[in-house]
């Protein structure tokens, strides 16, 4: 994954910074947010929950969700995700990186919560039901938009987005296996999405 300033980063946990891509006076600004969105009408920014994902299904009606969905939708790009595959009592984790290399850009929401100390920006990575390379694996993944629709998803004048948060092509996405290091965020390194080897079969694979 891709931090700030071109800072490479592997494992980015809920709470650490991500860049994100937002509208602005026309124009398209490249920021940093928190993982874990927190209104604009929150109380207490340390408090209460910090959602790092947003279920696409009935997104405008949740009071959590439904101003940013308004004014606040954002881009995410990152060179992948991990997820984690539930085998008998066994997490085995994963990682889903574009097919054909570069980078991705998943459909996010960001809000900037005004305190006595400042502004804090946040944002959430809107999530869908999977295809069918992420079936196998969990039951939810990100919102990743094509050229075609980064336009669409940031303009204020799409006034219902909603169309666009599908699963994308399973053409898209290759799927390798690798180490459990990743479950630690204080790991961080380009070993944590290199592909091991299988030596022993995993049940129901």
């Amino acid at each position: 994954m891709m931090g700030f300033r071109d800072e490479r980063r592997y494992n980015i946990a809920s709470g650490q910074w991500v860049i994100v891509v937002r509208p602005e006076r026309n124009q398209r600004k490249l920021s940093l947010a928190r993982w874990g969105l927190v209104p604009s009408w929150s109380r207490d920014p340390e408090g209460g929950p910090k959602p790092i994902n947003a279920r696409a299904e009935g997104l405008a009606e949740k009071p959590m969700f439904r101003d940013a969905l308004r004014h606040g939708r954002c881009l995410i790009p990152a060179s992948g995700f991990y997820e984690w595959k539930q085998v008998g009592k066994t997490k085995v984790p994963h990682y889903i990186r574009p097919k054909n290399g570069g980078i991705w850009v998943f459909a996010g929401l960001w809000s900037s919560w005004s305190g006595p100390d400042g502004d804090l920006d946040t944002c959430t990575i809107v999530t869908t039901v999977p295809n069918r390379t992420m079936e196998p694996i969990h039951n939810r993944m990100p919102v990743i938009l094509g050229p075609d629709a980064l336009e669409q998803w940031l303009s204020p004048d799409t006034k219902t987005p909603t169309d666009l948060l599908v699963p994308c092509p399973d053409a898209w996405m290759e799927v390798v296996l690798v180490g459990p290091a990743v479950g630690n965020p204080r790991k961080d390194g380009p070993e944590l999405i290199q592909e091991i080897e299988r030596t022993l079969p995993i049940p129901g694979e």
